[in-house]
């Protein structure tokens, strides 16, 4: 879905929306292989509530990603709010997706809250990009 007719400037450009596809895509094959595992390695550093940081830093990742692929250019750093909602659609449902095949893998389970994490992550990664896209715009013009 081409959503860059709906602004102007040129970013991202076609190669880039390729590369935010392609790290988009190993992001989620990445995850899905992480969910394949019974168990998951402790990481030298816990404290509570790291699990649903790590969830939402990776989502934000994916999030920030799809909204790059979608090839979104912005009218005066204004946000495109289809295009941000499509973003947050597409990485929530790959989310509810990777929760229900943890709940098969022996060992997992599917966790409501694992998912909210994912969707607040989605959703800050989808305006970090744009609150960024949006300096650029600001600085382009002074």
């Amino acid at each position: 879905m081409d959503l860059s007719k709906h602004g102007c400037g040129a970013w991202p450009n076609t190669l880039g929306r390729i590369l935010a596809a392609v790290g988009l895509l190993a992001g989620m094959t990445g995850l899905y292989f992480l969910s394949e595992q019974s168990e998951l390695p402790e990481p030298p550093l816990t404290f509570p509530g790291l699990d649903k940081l790590l969830h939402a830093v990776a989502y934000g990742i994916l999030g920030a990603l799809a909204y790059l692929a979608l090839g979104v250019r912005h009218r005066e750093g204004r946000p495109l709010l289809p295009a941000m909602l499509i973003a947050v659609i597409i990485v929530s449902l790959y989310a509810v997706f990777d929760e229900l095949h943890q709940a098969q893998v022996p060992g997992r389970d599917a966790s409501f809250y694992d998912g909210l994490a994912d969707l607040g992550g989605a959703i800050l990664g989808v305006v970090l990009v744009w609150k960024v896209h949006r300096r650029g715009i600001a600085s382009t013009k002074q």
